[in-house]
Parts: C-alpha cells; sequence; structure tokens
C-alpha cells in the first residue's frame, strides 16, 4: 500500500481506529488514505444534502406525490 508518508493523518488517531481503517482497508483493496479520504467525501456530500433537505422544508410550497409528478 502506501509509504510511511502516507499514515501521517493516522498518528492522531488512536490505537483501535488506527486498526479498524487499516482492516477496512485491506478488505476494500485501497490504502488507509484512500478509504479515509473516501469516507471524508461522502461525509461532506451528506452534511450538504442534509442542509439542502432543511432548506427545502423551510420553504412553504406545495408537496407533489409520485404520480403527479410523473404526469408532467
Amino acid at each position: 500500500m502506501g509509504g510511511a508518508s502516507e499514515h501521517r493523518y493516522l498518528k492522531t488517531l488512536d490505537a483501535d481506529l488506527v486498526k479498524a481503517v487499516t482492516r477496512a482497508a485491506r478488505r476494500a483493496k485501497k490504502s488507509p488514505a484512500e478509504l479515509v479520504r473516501e469516507l471524508i467525501l461522502d461525509g461532506l456530500q451528506e452534511a450538504d444534502d442534509y442542509r439542502a433537505v432543511l432548506a427545502f422544508r423551510k420553504k412553504r410550497g406545495r408537496t407533489y406525490s409520485h404520480a403527479e409528478v410523473k404526469k408532467l
């Protein structure tokens, strides 16, 4: 997988978390850095989606059923 420089971020994680990330990366056939990067990006995307849903819900508009949307 990667060299020592790839694991700089692991120095700030506790030992159990490092082991879990390493095992998960091995199962996914990815480097730990690549796995952590993907997890962070997924988390950021989820947070953006959540904020978008909250903003949408604040708008008081009409809700359409699936059948009504299909007619359009």
